[in-house]
């Protein structure tokens, strides 16, 4: 007769990880995609820590609209991102951009605003407009000043931009509640 079996034991951190599901990383970026980069991203490149933003409601990754993206070799301004995405540093609009309580009336849709940021009419319109931008063959950025010209300037005012390596992002999901 063979032995029984052993129960497995589950601890606290088997079963958390067991009920969410990862986000997958991308092989490729695109300017306005929605993007997510983890809490436990290491290398964001500007003064952004999140471990201050963090505050008394936990740990939160940053999610956004992709503003930019530059290839780190040359500089130059691409529309999306090809091959080994470690050599492409992306510029992120941050949606805390679009939350009532940290912007003004302009980029959250009103006083109350959506929700949903990805209900906000400021960020659909900015995620469209940067697709339109990129048919027409504008590429803009934040270290190039392209947001203080038109139509961005026009659009939202106090931009938070997060600039991250490629490789750390992962696909936003777009119903989640920010």
């Amino acid at each position: 007769m063979p032995a029984p079996k052993k129960a497995r034991k589950s601890t606290r951190k088997t079963r958390r990880k067991a009920g969410r599901a990862r986000p997958k990383r991308l092989t490729a970026v695109a300017v306005g995609e929605a993007v997510r980069i983890p809490v436990e991203a290491p290398n964001l490149i500007t003064r952004y820590d999140p471990a201050r933003a963090r505050g008394a409601r936990g740990a939160e990754a940053i999610e956004g609209i992709v503003l930019s993206i530059r290839k780190i070799a040359s500089g130059q301004l691409v529309a999306k991102t090809t091959g080994d995405l470690s050599g492409f540093v992306l510029e992120i609009v941050h949606n805390q951009t679009f939350r009532p309580y940290l912007s003004s009336d302009k980029n959250t849709g009103g006083p109350r605003g959506p929700e949903q940021v990805t209900a906000n009419p400021a960020w659909m319109r900015l995620r469209e407009l940067l697709r339109e931008m990129v048919e027409s063959k504008q590429l803009v950025s934040a270290a190039s000043e392209g947001l203080s010209k038109e139509p961005l300037r026009s659009l939202l005012d106090g931009w938070r931009v997060v600039k991250v390596k490629a490789q750390h992002v992962e696909a936003a999901t777009e119903s989640r509640s920010v």
